[in-house]
């Protein structure tokens, strides 16, 4: 037999997502050896396939959780003061519409209230909506809709170059940045000895990060089986994969600039529609999330993404994104005209859709830790999240509500941080 490829780290942070890539800036900054931080992700960043390698995204404040909100005010601030990442902020704000039944812009308002600081936010008409902006959202359907609200202190991120570029800044501090496709995780029975990936390299290290997103289920599945972990403390207790669909319009340089005028339009509970980036890509959102359930090897059945291509996106959830489009901005598909490109965006979320930031709290287990369950909402805080995964490997606190909010759980709140992404179907219902 030949020798394993073995490389050896003190910190092994696997996935280079928001959350591998802040957490491997902040312990560049702060760790005396940044040469012993490996980051390893199955690509060069920014990852493809990760939910943060994206077109833009949005930060904003404009949260029903007080503790939200007052991380994204933090977060909103490294964006508009890091030399690093404030060349790829835009702050355009944003209108948001409140569907008929819906009390969430009421209780994002309140909170704005409630904070001490100024409230930027204002009531708008439906009818001014429709007005304002030289009267390009004049054909969007309100039917369902009660009221609406403007944000200017909102706005997006170029989300792929604001990634590539703290990661950038990491490696520029001594840390290595591996490419290799995770495999399984390797344990010896009593601590969690590391990951071999498909080349049959083995990567060690005293600490071990998943920040692998939506496939953390599934690389956590077979060592659980191994190791024969309770059903309760199982990983999909704690979180599941799930997609939602993105689609862009390549806009011509007229285009861009005309579109290029309004602000993030939130379209209640059912999707966004981001200005064009500096690629002119125009992209919307259809915010119907959803699983895609498949029985594994054991017979075990979990959520995973999907194995096809990210750009292969079924018919009918085409149709319905399509439909929701032009519920929003109708003339973008005037003659016929359809999305350029087509994503299927796949995420990790939690029942109350807090991040996962921990320790794994089985003992033999006890230097693997897990920095994920992003949750559809949790790009804004790619400037600041590292610090408190840093905390959280250095078994330091981070305070007692952030310790709740992101804890392994065994209950559940009955109202979550960002209760529209949670799954409505399942991806199989389009096939």
């Amino acid at each position: 037999m030949g020798s394993v490829d073995v490389e050896r780290s003190e910190i092994l942070i696997v996935g280079a997502g928001i959350f591998g890539t802040s957490t491997a800036y902040h312990l560049a900054s702060t760790h005396p050896n940044p040469s012993g931080i490996t980051v390893l992700d199955r690509a060069p960043c920014p990852s493809p396939k990760a939910a943060s390698s994206d077109i833009n995204k949005i930060v904003r404040a404009d949260y029903s959780s007080p503790f939200y909100m007052e991380l994204a005010y933090e977060a909103m601030n490294a964006w508009s003061n890091s030399s690093v990442l404030k060349p790829f902020y835009h702050r355009t704000g944003w209108i948001a519409l409140d569907e008929k039944d819906s009390d969430i812009t009421d209780r994002v308002r309140t909170n704005f209230k409630n904070s001490g600081r100024p409230d930027e936010s204002e009531d708008i008409s439906l009818e001014e909506v429709k007005s304002r902006w030289d009267g390009i959202l004049k054909g969007i359907d309100t039917t369902d809709y009660s009221k609406a609200y403007l944000n200017p202190s909102a706005g997006w991120t170029d989300a792929s170059l604001a990634t590539e570029a703290m990661m950038h800044e990491a490696i520029l501090k001594g840390v290595k940045h591996m490419v290799g496709e995770v495999e399984e995780l390797v344990s010896s029975g009593h601590r969690l000895e590391g990951v071999r990936t498909k080349d049959g390299k083995l990567y060690t290290a005293d600490k071990i990060l998943l920040a692998t997103g939506a496939w953390t289920p599934l690389l956590m599945s077979s060592l659980e089986d191994v190791l024969g972990i309770e059903e309760d403390q199982r990983i999909e207790r704690q979180i599941s994969a799930a997609g939602v669909c993105v689609a862009a319009f390549k806009l011509s340089p007229e285009e861009a600039e005309h579109y290029g005028k309004l602000p993030i339009l939130i379209y209640g509970a059912r999707g966004e529609m981001m200005p064009p980036n500096h690629e002119r890509l125009f992209k919307f959102t259809n915010a119907n999330t959803f699983t895609n359930y498949e029985t594994l090897p054991s017979g075990r059945k979990i959520s995973v993404p999907n194995s096809k291509d990210q750009s292969y996106v079924p018919d009918k959830l085409k149709e319905q994104s399509l439909e929701i489009i032009r519920a929003r901005l109708p003339q973008i598909l005037d003659n016929g005209r359809v999305p350029d490109l087509w994503r299927l965006c796949w995420d990790v979320i939690s029942p109350d859709q807090n991040q996962l930031i921990t320790q794994h709290p089985d003992p033999r287990l006890s230097n693997l830790y897990f920095a994920t369950a992003g949750s559809f909402h949790s790009w804004k805080f790619l400037p600041i999240i590292g610090k408190d995964v840093v905390n959280v490997l250095k078994g330091e606190s981070n305070g007692e509500e952030k310790a709740k909010a992101w804890k392994w759980k065994s209950t559940w709140s009955e109202r979550g941080a960002h209760e529209k992404t949670l799954p409505k179907g399942d991806l199989k219902d389009f096939e």
